[in-house]
Formats: structure tokens, C-alpha cells, sequence
């Protein structure tokens, strides 16, 4: 009852309004603000969210760690909310105004250097104002004073190269109009220049090519020439405002180009993580989705890739799959797989924990539990991954880890239905074998015992029929013991086929002989063309495959009915039919009826049989490369079971003939 009450006050509070809202930044200081918000939230007994303002401009470090943040506050029992926008402290204004909180939490501002303009977001909230209680939480350690990021320029000789082609060319196009257009006009075609040189090369090389269209446009256009110098004012306004517009003109084209190329290549990497998530997809078992994800690996990064087995074991360091193969660790990073494998943490080449190889291990959880180890030579690339590749590998392996997890929990159901199938058929045959076995003997049991003991008091006409009912039930307990020993055979593999030629006319007389105290009582009727070629299978096998199913038709039969047999070519096979006129069966269970211990209906169990005739049938059409199918009756009345086999090419008959 306590728990019952636990679990609705529980249900009531998470549809509780949001009274606490925090301010997440994707820093270090966020992990801090969580917990100050958790212990808010428990003290006063109220929901809390956690959100955070995407600008669009979020690099893949900033994104892991809001994934890890938003992951402890899920844990926390808080919501998470991400609301897109440019103005930090406005949108979250808005969050808390819709959400109706009561308090709202941040986290220290930095200083923001040179850039004076920028005020911390908990002074920005405070300005804007807002029905709420506005809180700086003090455990967030502030961080540090705000740097521009060094990036490392890399020196091309192609941008400097177009940006003063592109100058030349407008300066030539200039100087053979210039008796045509005025200054003014001319000034355009080294906006030209800026603008190509900015698509074709980016930023820098737009403004060293309006760099270069102001010196040119003053050396050779203005008055004096080729001077510095200008003496005019007009001239002078339109070299300053061709300075300007070029400018602007070359950040904002050198932008359109930065985005153009960030897009192909988000493009690119969605490609790529769809055509691996198919690959993924196509494979079934463990061994195929580890030889895709090594692959792609190494054909992205263009270095060694090996995945290693989760559980340890003799072979924990021996790469279940490589790319290429035959890829062995070395000691740094067996040492990195042991330290990873009990730690679950990537470690090694790039990580918070180095060691000394050139190998990164990254193990694969899904759901807290290691699924893998997957170890990439990144120490042996020319040069260490990007952010962007970074978040590309995180994914990768993502679904990787993804498909693995999918493929053991198909592997766990798999063998599930294996066990749950054989405690089927354990108990069906249990269950056949207590009743088919002991129902025979039972009357043999009682026949011989009667014979014994009343002998001399029954008649000749008694003694012969008690005689003849020891003989049926014997004959009913071996065949039944004869098709447990075929479906043995037939599941251990141990059929062997020995082919003869035989003429269907043979193998139904055969058949029908041996069931004829069986069909007693009941109608057959034969109907097919004198001229079918001869069969070449094993007799004994087909001729048995026969009388499981005219018995199991003449079982089903009602008193007086009739069993029509049926045969004919088409499509070059043979095709026999066995028609009775019995109750016939449901349509859902006419596939399930060639299972072991399956009958339709009541079925053969009982007073029917063991429910193995037909399975039997199959299994040894099927070594023939035959197929049997189960049909409605005519008008809907009774079972049609038709068989089909295969028949011999005229070259392979004649070739046996010969023989």
C-alpha cells in the first residue's frame, strides 16, 4: 500500500508545474549548478528544469558536455528544455515567464576581455527584470577570464594568388574602360574582385583583394597618377566608400562560403552515418556488424581499427575483428584495454588518460553496460582529429554500439524461443509418448492376459479377434516407433537417400496395401494419367511420406467416406493429392500442421495419432527437394494435402537407363 502511494504522489509531482528553472551554459560551472538547483528543488519540494539557449553555433565539446549535463539532471529527476535563439538572457526571460517559475538559477559571468560590450547574463537578466526570484549561485566556479582561441593559421599560397588575380583583372578591365564609365562605376569591378575572391577562396583573401583594389584604384585611376595622393574630394569619397563596401561585402561573402562548406560537409557526415546505419542494419549477427563498423572506421579515418569482446576472458585482448586484418595491440594499449574494460572510460592516445601508444580505446556502453571495446590508431594519422571529426566519431560509435546491443538481445530472444520450443516439443512428446505407448500396450496387455487366463472359456471367434486386436495395436506401435526413429533421422542429418526407379502405380498399391485394414469401410478412389513418367527416389522413403498422409486422411475420415487420390505433371514436377472428407482444417493452421506434435484441431493426439505423420512427410520430401501443402477440401469440405516432387531431367534418365 506505502508503495502504491509512493508511486501516485510520484505520477502527481511530475505533473506538477516547474517552479525552478536553471541556466545552463555548456561549461565546466554547469555540473555545479545542477546540483545547487537538485538540493533547491528537494528542500522546497517543487519540479525544477534545466534549459539551455542554442545559437547554432555550438562546437562538438560544448554539445558532449550539454549531453553529459542534461543526462545528470535527467537523473536528478529535473527536466531538460533547449530553446533556440541569439539572445541568451532574453530567451530565458521567456522560457521562465511561460514555464511561470518562481526562481531562476545562473552561474557566474566571466569577464569578457576587450569585448566591453558584453555584460554577463545574470546582469542582462537582472536589467530585463521578470516575475522571479533571480539567483547567482555562488558554489558555480566562475570561469576564467575570457581568451580568444588560438587556431593556427595555416598559409596557402592559392588565396593570395586569387585574390591578386582577381585585382589584376579588375585593374585591366578598369583601365580599358575608363574612357568609358565613370570613377565611380569602375570602383564596382574591384567589388567584383572581392566578391570572386571571397567565394573562391574565403575571407582573407576577400580583404586582401579589397586591400589591393584601394591601392590600385588609387595608384592608377585617381588624380594624380600613379600616386598615392589624391587631391580631389570626390575622389576621395568614392576610394573611402570602395574601402568600406568591400569590406563588408568580403566578411559577408566569406561567411556565406564558411556556412556553404560547414553544410556540404554536415551533408557529407549525414551521408556517410546513413549509409553506415544501413550497413548496420543489413547485418544479422555479431561477427558482420563488427567487420562494418571496423571498416568504416578505417575508411574514414584512415587508420587501424580493432574491436575487442566485453566479457573478460582468455582472449580479453584479442581483437574479435580488425581492419585490416591481422592487427595486433601493443603493450601501451593492452594496458589501455584493461585500464578502459574496468574503468569504462576511453583512455590512451588524445584522453584524459594517456598512455604511452598511439591508440585510443573507447569502450561502448549501452544502458550503463559495456557491450565493447573499440581501439583506433589515431597516433598514427598525419595530423590529431577536429572537433567536428570528433563528434563524427562519437556517433559512429554510437550506433555501432547500437547494433551490437541489437544484435545480443536478438541472439538472447533467439535462444529463448530455442529453449521455449524445445520445452514444447519435450512435453509434446512426453505427452505422445505416454498416450501412443501406452494405449497399445494396454490392449495387448489386456488380450494376452485374457487369452491366458479365460482361454478354455471363449470361443474360437473370440480368441481370434482378441488375436487379431494384439496384431492392430502392434502394428499401430511400430509404426509409431518407426516415425520417431525417422524424425531422428531426419533431425540429426542422417537420411541418406538411395534413388531407384519406381512407378507411382507401385508406390500408392504399396501404400494402400499396407494401411488396408485402416481404410475399412472407406471409399478410395484413383484418378490420374496412364502415362506419368517414372519416379526416381528413394522408395521405401516416398512410399512411407504416402501412407502418413492417406493415414492420417483415413483417421480424420468419417464412417463410409471417401479418400480420392489424385495425380498429375506441372511445371515439371509431379504432384500427387489426398483428399478426405473429414472436419478439415483452419487456415492459420495449415502451415503449423507439418510441426512436430501440431494437429489441426483436437488433432491426431487422442484418438488420431501422435501428431508426427506430417512433419515425417515433409521431412522427407524436403530431401527429395519436394514440397508438401496443405489445402481446403472441395467446397470447403475436408483436407487436400498435396504433394510435389521434382522430376528428372530426360538427359539424367537416359543417362541412368543406360547404365
Amino acid at each position: 500500500m506505502q508503495e502504491h502511494d509512493d508511486k501516485a504522489a510520484a505520477s502527481v509531482n511530475r505533473l506538477a508545474p516547474v517552479r525552478l528553472l536553471v541556466a545552463l551554459s555548456g561549461g565546466a560551472e554547469d555540473a555545479a549548478l545542477v546540483r545547487s538547483a537538485h538540493r533547491l528543488a528537494v528542500r522546497d519540494g517543487v519540479n525544477w528544469c534545466a534549459a539551455y539557449v542554442d545559437s547554432g553555433r555550438e562546437d562538438p565539446r560544448r554539445r558532449e558536455v550539454l549531453e553529459r549535463d542534461f543526462a545528470q539532471v535527467q537523473r536528478l529527476g529535473g527536466e531538460t528544455r533547449v530553446v533556440a535563439g541569439q539572445d541568451r538572457a532574453r530567451e530565458l526571460v521567456a522560457l521562465a515567464r511561460e514555464l511561470k517559475v518562481a526562481s531562476l538559477l545562473v552561474g557566474h559571468g566571466r569577464p569578457s576581455g576587450w569585448r566591453i560590450w558584453r555584460r554577463p547574463v545574470a546582469e542582462r537578466l537582472a536589467r530585463l527584470g521578470g516575475p522571479f526570484d533571480l539567483v547567482v549561485v555562488a558554489e558555480a566556479r566562475q570561469r576564467p577570464r575570457f581568451q580568444p582561441r588560438r587556431r593556427e593559421l595555416v598559409w596557402r599560397w592559392r588565396d593570395p594568388i586569387i585574390a591578386v588575380g582577381a585585382t589584376l583583372a579588375a585593374l585591366g578591365l578598369a583601365l580599358g574602360l575608363e574612357s568609358w564609365l565613370q570613377l565611380g562605376n569602375l570602383s564596382l569591378l574591384f567589388l567584383a574582385a572581392v566578391l570572386a575572391s571571397a567565394t573562391l577562396a574565403g575571407t582573407r583573401a576577400a580583404m586582401l583583394a579589397a586591400l589591393l583594389g584601394f591601392l590600385g584604384f588609387n595608384f592608377f585611376l585617381t588624380d594624380p597618377r600613379h600616386s598615392l595622393a589624391m587631391v580631389e574630394q570626390e575622389q576621395v569619397v568614392t576610394a573611402a566608400i570602395y574601402l568600406l563596401v568591400a569590406v563588408v561585402v568580403g566578411q559577408l561573402a566569406g561567411s556565406a562560403r564558411r556556412r556553404l562548406l560547414a553544410l556540404r560537409a554536415s551533408r557529407e557526415q549525414t551521408y556517410q552515418l546513413l549509409t553506415f546505419s544501413r550497413e548496420l542494419a543489413a547485418a544479422t549477427h555479431r561477427e558482420q556488424v563488427e567487420a562494418a563498423g571496423a571498416a568504416t572506421l578505417m575508411r574514414w579515418l584512415g587508420c587501424p581499427v580493432v574491436i575487442l569482446p566485453a566479457e573478460d576472458g582468455a582472449d580479453e585482448m584479442t581483437p574479435s575483428c580488425s581492419a585490416p586484418e591481422g592487427t595486433s595491440l601493443d603493450a601501451g594499449a593492452r594496458t589501455s584495454v584493461a585500464w578502459s574494460r574496468h574503468h569504462l572510460r576511453p583512455s590512451g592516445k588524445g584522453t584524459e588518460q594517456p598512455m604511452e601508444t598511439d591508440w585510443q580505446v573507447i569502450p561502448l556502453l549501452e544502458q550503463q553496460r559495456l557491450v565493447a571495446l573499440v581501439g583506433l590508431a589515431l597516433g598514427q594519422r598525419e595530423r590529431t582529429p577536429s572537433p567536428d571529426e570528433e563528434g563524427h566519431i562519437d556517433a559512429m560509435l554510437r550506433l555501432l554500439a547500437l547494433a551490437l546491443e541489437r544484435t545480443r538481445l536478438v541472439a538472447d530472444l533467439e535462444a529463448s524461443r530455442l529453449s521455449e520450443e524445445n520445452e514444447r516439443l519435450r512435453s509434446a512428446l512426453l505427452s505422445s509418448v505416454s498416450h501412443d505407448l501406452r494405449t497399445p500396450l494396454a490392449s495387448i496387455i489386456g488380450s494376452a492376459s485374457t487369452l491366458r487366463d479365460l482361454g478354455d472359456q471363449l470361443s474360437d471367434a473370440d480368441r481370434a479377434e482378441l488375436l487379431d486386436g494384439v496384431l492392430s495395436e502392434s502394428e499401430r506401435l511400430d509404426r509409431y516407433i518407426q516415425n520417431l526413429l525417422d524424425m531422428t533421422r531426419l533431425g540429426q542429418g542422417g537420411l541418406k537417400l538411395e534413388r531407384d526407379w519406381i512407378s507411382l502405380d507401385d508406390l500408392v498399391t504399396s501404400a494402400l496395401r499396407r494401411l488396408s485394414p485402416l481404410l475399412q469401410g472407406l471409399k478410395v478412389k484413383r484418378r490420374w494419367p496412364e502415362d506419368l513418367p517414372l519416379l526416381h527416389v528413394h522408395p521405401a522413403l516416398i512410399e512411407q511420406a504416402l501412407v502418413n498422409v492417406v493415414e492420417n486422411a483415413a483417421r480424420f475420415s468419417p464412417p463410409g467416406g471417401t479418400l480420392s487420390l489424385e495425380a498429375g505433371i506441372e511445371s515439371g514436377e509431379l504432384w500427387l493429392s489426398v483428399t478426405d472428407q473429414g472436419p478439415g482444417i483452419e487456415p492459420p493452421l495449415r502451415e503449423r500442421v507439418f510441426d512436430m506434435f501440431i494437429t489441426g484441431g483436437e488433432g491426431d493426439r487422442g484418438r488420431h495419432g501422435s501428431g508426427l505423420g506430417l512433419a515425417i512427410c515433409r521431412g522427407m520430401l524436403g530431401a527429395h527437394a519436394g514440397t508438401v501443402v496443405a489445402e481446403s477440401g472441395p467446397e470447403g469440405r475436408g483436407t487436400r494435402i498435396v504433394m510435389r516432387l521434382p522430376l528428372p531431367e530426360i538427359r539424367e534418365a537416359s543417362d541412368d537407363h543406360a547404365d
